[in-house]
């Protein structure tokens, strides 16, 4: 494990952001993990995974939804 220096203010904001009795660690593990996918692209990789789905229909058909809600 590494140690680093941060200001008192970061700290605090750290520690304004834990749950509990948890590590500082944990914390940052929290906080810095990447964002989750939409559930759209949650849908099209579940899709994907499944055999004999045809994955072209469901593709296309979000792609215009998503160009209809751009010209709005």
């Amino acid at each position: 494990m590494q140690t680093i220096e941060v200001s008192d203010t970061i700290y605090q904001e750290i520690i304004s952001r834990r749950k509990g009795r948890e590590s500082i660690s944990k914390i940052l593990e929290r906080e810095l993990k990447p964002v989750k996918k939409c559930a759209a692209a949650d849908e099209l990789e579940r899709l994907r995974r499944q055999p004999g789905s045809d994955i072209s229909v469901v593709e296309k058909r979000l792609a215009s939804k998503k160009l209809a809600l751009n010209r709005i």
